[in-house]
Order: structure tokens, then C-alpha cells, then sequence
């Protein structure tokens, strides 16, 4: 009984050490501002977060895939998050400001980056294939062992270098 006991509580001591705080979650549901919280792996697969605060948060493997982003400017609501590892397939940040955030190692496939202020961005080893960036500021940003494969660049061009 006593082993079992122990068993049970450490599972459970396992899952809540890497779960999102539910109440961050809410927050994020009533008031759409996670300022400074940590939504590691959060599932935010196909959210309306248009306008949503998320400046200095982290979102380090959060699953944004299909969630929207978009429609209002973001100006300081995103700056310095991290989006290390996170899911962004689909995703919609056109003309967001997103200077100075973490998109390191990042699945950005097919995402919408267009008119994006991604000043000192880093997006190392970030997968940008189908991404546009047309009319995106990258000034400043880091782009090694990025994946290029049908990305539409800032100018319009497209980059193919990783297909």
C-alpha cells in the first residue's frame, strides 16, 4: 500500500511539475494577458488570441499551431517572449511586433510573418518552410541553421536553400 502510495504521488507530483498553472490559463481566458507567465507546452492549438499580452512569457514548447494572432498590432505585447520550440504551424502574426522574442528551434511552417517587426529576433534552427515574410523587418535577426523551403522573403522572393 505504502509503495503504491508513493507511486501515485510522484506521478502526480510529475504531471503538476510540467503542467501549465490552470489559473495562468484562465487569465489568459478572461482577461487575454499572460504578462511574465510561464505556458510551457500550453495547448493553444487553434485559439483567437488576437491582441492576447504575452510579453515576457514564456511559451517554450507551447503548441500555437492554427491559433490566430493577428488583426490588432501586438506593439510591446509580445516582446522578449519565448517561443523556443513552440508550435506556430499556421499561425497568423502578420504585422505583430515581435521584437526581441525567442523563436529558437521554433516549427513556423506555413506561418504568416508578413509586415512582422521581428527586430533581433532569434529563429535558430527555426523551421520557416512556407513561411511568409513578406515586408517583415529582420533587422538584427538570427538566422542560423534556419530552414528555408518555399519561404517567401521580406522583399517578395522566394527562399528554396533548404529543399
Amino acid at each position: 500500500m505504502f509503495k503504491l502510495g508513493t507511486t501515485l504521488l510522484l506521478s502526480l507530483t510529475a504531471i503538476t511539475g510540467f503542467a501549465v498553472d490552470p489559473n495562468k490559463l484562465e487569465n489568459l481566458n478572461t482577461t487575454n494577458t499572460c504578462k511574465y507567465c510561464d505556458l510551457t507546452e500550453a495547448a493553444l492549438a487553434g485559439r483567437d488570441l488576437r491582441g492576447a499580452d504575452f510579453q515576457n512569457a514564456n511559451l517554450a514548447g507551447a503548441n500555437m499551431s492554427k491559433a490566430d494572432l493577428s488583426q490588432r498590432p501586438l506593439e510591446k505585447r509580445t516582446l522578449s517572449t519565448n517561443f523556443e520550440s513552440a508550435n506556430l504551424r499556421k499561425t497568423d502574426l502578420s504585422n505583430a511586433n515581435l521584437t526581441r522574442a525567442n523563436f529558437s528551434n521554433a516549427y513556423l511552417r506555413e506561418t504568416n510573418l508578413s509586415g512582422a517587426n521581428l527586430t533581433g529576433v532569434i529563429l535558430t534552427a527555426a523551421n520557416l518552410k512556407g513561411a511568409n515574410l513578406k515586408g517583415a523587418n529582420l533587422e538584427g535577426v538570427k538566422l542560423d541553421e534556419a530552414k528555408f523551403c518555399n519561404t517567401t522573403m521580406p522583399d517578395g522572393s522566394v527562399n528554396d536553400s533548404g529543399c
